[in-house]
């Protein structure tokens, strides 16, 4: 079992994780860093990957502005993904050159993350074939969006706890057109703390990944990663 940092960073901007996963990708390259887990939300935000069509923004700007929806490019593949408050999202930053599999592997791992948090809670969902992610009665619950650069990955997973559903209809989830977004709270009748899908997610991640988990604080995660840029020897 390897070693691996969890941080829970709360209600972060798109931008503000993004960049803060750049740092993070590089330091974990040059081996200043081990492998670190980011599990935060995202304020409403529409991303576009760089594969996305802007088609499948169903919404005109001026309504997007009004109910505060922000939309940015992502260096990450695949479509066009909805963020906001109630929706857990994990970024692993993680050295994968020398696991079995690799990409494929990662992928499937983080799917299984995914189906065992949601089994806990007592929800039995599967796999889409056709498209990396999860669902339910053909309605979407955890979506994958992934980079990979020079063996480490960055962005990852995101999970429907109990966010405002109605907000997904802005996008074409994932560019397909007629699918829904569920969450763990729609499906269950009943409000979901995203606390304890935290703890979940956890669990189920170092079991999955077989790592051992070591928490640390969102000023170690920041501070620290400026600092290790600051002296860096390049």
């Amino acid at each position: 079992m390897t070693h691996c940092w969890v941080c829970n960073l709360g209600l972060m901007s798109y931008l503000e994780a993004q960049e803060l996963q750049r740092r993070l990708i590089t330091l974990r390259y040059k081996n200043i860093i081990d492998d670190i887990l980011l599990l935060l939300e995202h304020p409403p935000t529409i991303t576009l990957g760089r594969f996305a069509n802007p088609a499948n923004i169903l919404v005109a700007q001026d309504e997007l502005n009004r109910r505060g929806i922000s939309i940015y490019a992502s260096d990450r593949a695949g479509e066009t993904a909805f963020h906001c408050p109630g929706q857990l999202v994990a970024y692993p930053i993680m050295d994968i050159k020398h696991r079995v599999g690799r990409l494929r592997e990662y992928i499937h791992c983080l799917e299984e993350v995914a189906l065992k948090t949601l089994m806990h809670f007592g929800i039995r969902a599967g796999r889409f074939f056709e498209h990396p992610g999860i669902w339910k009665h053909g309605k979407q619950i955890a979506a994958i969006g992934l980079l990979v650069s020079r063996g480490i990955t960055m962005h990852g997973l995101s999970l429907n706890v109990n966010p405002n559903l109605n907000n997904f209809k802005v996008i074409n989830l994932c560019g397909l057109p007629g699918k829904e977004a569920t969450s763990i709270s729609k499906l269950l009748g009943h409000d979901i703390d995203i606390n304890d899908v935290i703890q979940c997610t956890h669990n189920t991640f170092s079991e999955v990944f077989d790592v051992d988990l070591e928490t640390i604080s969102m000023q170690q995660v920041i501070g620290d990663s400026y600092a290790a840029e600051s002296t860096k020897v390049v």
